[in-house]
């Protein structure tokens, strides 16, 4: 499927929302919401990445014998961060990271997490989301659920982000 053909719209938060109160709880929050802000993969936003790869979660769920709200929760949740791993001046310093984002974001956006009663098996996950690059390893279902649904929307998106850039380019030299 075409990314493009993926867009993120009502219908899939609402289709997410249905899930239990939970997740309906984490689409509304604030701080979900307030990830629109930070870019994410060229085109996108963290927000919009977020819902990807949670309704890509939820359907690969129970092929995976995983309970579908817990990979729905993980994957709204996992980049759960609030720093810009981009050099845009309109963002502000402190909210700018220097370098090695892949690294370090995990271990960030499981602590944020904790906040929406997450449990241990789920923090584990966004924790290893990150695979092979961080520390964490994958160690059950739920955690290899995200990391796959992480990597395929990523990959996605970066190369919508790159195929946008060479149209752009493409269209310049006419």
């Amino acid at each position: 499927m075409k990314l493009h053909q993926m867009p993120v719209d009502s219908r899939m938060k609402k289709r997410l929302g249905a899930i239990s109160p939970d997740v309906k709880q984490i689409l509304e929050h604030p701080e979900f919401r307030k990830l629109r802000g930070f870019p994410r993969h060229g085109y996108t936003n963290t927000h919009d990445h977020s819902l990807r790869v949670a309704d890509m979660a939820s359907r690969l769920a129970g092929k995976m014998g995983v309970d579908k709200e817990s990979a729905v929760r993980v994957g709204l949740l996992h980049d759960m961060c609030f720093v810009s791993y981009y050099r845009n001046r309109r963002i502000p310093k402190k909210e700018r990271h220097p370098g090695l984002y892949a690294f370090y974001h995990p271990e960030e956006a499981a602590e944020n997490a904790k906040k929406f009663g997450l449990d241990r098996k789920e923090l584990d996950a966004i924790r290893a989301h990150m695979f092979p690059l961080a520390v964490h390893l994958p160690k059950n279902r739920l955690a290899l659920v995200l990391t796959l649904c992480d990597k395929k929307i990523s990959a996605q998106e970066c190369f919508y982000s790159f195929c946008r850039k060479i149209r752009l380019k493409m269209s310049e030299k006419k």
